[in-house]
């Protein structure tokens, strides 16, 4: 028995959900021998991976993947999930590692900065919008509430009106979308179809434990 192509990936398409795709792509920093990235490289950040531009495409979720040797060799984790890429998607070339962003489902932050330091962004998170940005007082240690600075699509903090002092220890709150990475079993051909272009099965983890375990 054989699928039919164009009525499994037209399925696909018509229950699947937004996302952006990003490829990844090992920097060239990497140490070959330790694998741990130079500390000091600014083409990634001491992340060890560069992604390419987004891509915005639809992926059929299934469920959260939950499988008995997974969890018996210690492997799952809460929040897998199984995806189904469908021909015509440009993630049907992806690999390990590569960022995956839910466009149809928001989840709320809140993360402590400092006003101009070199890691002052929000480059790990998918920004929705930002509610929220207060600080103490230096000396009365008052709230002041601040304004809403505007992020770009690489997580870069633009201020206008009530930023921080510079050197300020603040607080920004707002709605991300929710990240994913490619992790464990990656893209495959269904070689009991002949290696026909079928949609491929690929599971996703959550973007913070990129790089963890």
């Amino acid at each position: 028995m054989y699928l039919n192509q164009a009525r499994f990936t037209k399925h696909v398409m018509k229950m699947g959900q937004q996302i952006l795709w990003r490829a990844s792509f090992a920097c060239s920093c990497v140490n070959p021998t330790s694998g741990a990235p130079d500390a000091k490289c600014k083409l990634c950040g001491k992340k060890g991976r560069i992604w390419s531009p987004a891509q915005r495409t639809v992926v059929g979720l299934q469920k959260q993947e939950i499988k008995p040797e997974w969890v018996n060799a210690g492997l799952w984790e809460a929040g897998d999930l199984l995806v189904t890429v469908p021909e015509n998607s440009p993630m049907w070339q992806g690999g390990q590692f590569d960022r995956v962003t839910m466009l149809n489902a928001e989840d709320r932050f809140s993360r402590p900065l400092v006003r101009g330091k070199p890691d002052e962004d929000l480059s790990m998170l998918s920004v929705k919008s930002i509610e929220r940005v207060f600080w103490k007082h230096p000396v009365t240690q008052a709230l002041i509430e601040g304004g809403i600075p505007e992020v770009d699509g690489d997580g870069k903090i633009t201020w206008g009106a009530g930023a921080p002092p510079a050197g300020m220890a603040y607080s920004i709150t707002g709605f991300r979308y929710p990240d994913y990475f490619i992790w464990g079993e990656l893209p495959s051909n269904r070689n009991i179809h002949s290696g026909v272009r079928l949609p491929k099965r690929v599971v996703l983890r959550r973007w913070d434990l990129l790089g963890k375990g």
